[in-house]
């Protein structure tokens, strides 16, 4: 098994936590601003399940999700896409890691080897994010070390 299929693995993991503690979540707690995190709780997993879906149809040559407020299911509904696609798409993907690919917001291209590391590292910036805001909504945040992954599931 390669590294990358171990990260987005893991990256499917954590992202299943980070919706199970957000699913105990009133739309209240939400929706509540944390502007010095770039966002609600629910901004915030929305927009780390559009740019994992941006990634992967950028690197496959597929439609690029639409952008737009979804709500609390839409966005549990595109982690589970995001995380389909990205099992199906990763063999091929790491067979053409070296080639390039545009990212039309940075006007530049990146090896495909980037694409997948960047929305590796981009998720868990933001989830750390929700998880401050499952803290702040009085939850407990789940532990989502890429070793605890590893102890249960390597």
């Amino acid at each position: 098994m390669s590294q990358l299929i171990d990260l987005f693995e893991y990256t499917g993991w954590a992202n299943g936590l980070v919706l199970d503690a957000t699913s105990r979540m009133s739309d209240d707690q939400l929706a509540a601003p944390m502007p010095e995190l770039g966002g609600s709780v629910l901004e915030l997993l929305d927009h780390t399940a559009l740019v994992e879906q941006a990634f992967l149809a950028l690197m496959t040559g597929s439609e690029r999700p639409p952008r737009g407020d979804r709500n609390y299911e839409q966005v549990r509904a595109a982690f589970a896409a995001s995380a389909a696609g990205y099992a199906a798409a990763l063999p091929d993907l790491e067979r053409r890691r070296e080639e390039h690919f545009t990212v039309p917001w940075f006007e530049r291209e990146f090896t495909i080897e980037q694409g997948l590391l960047q929305v590796v590292t981009h998720s868990v910036q933001h989830r750390a994010g929700i998880c401050a805001g499952i803290h702040r909504a009085g939850l407990e945040s789940p532990g989502l070390d890429y070793i605890m992954w590893m102890s249960s599931y390597r």
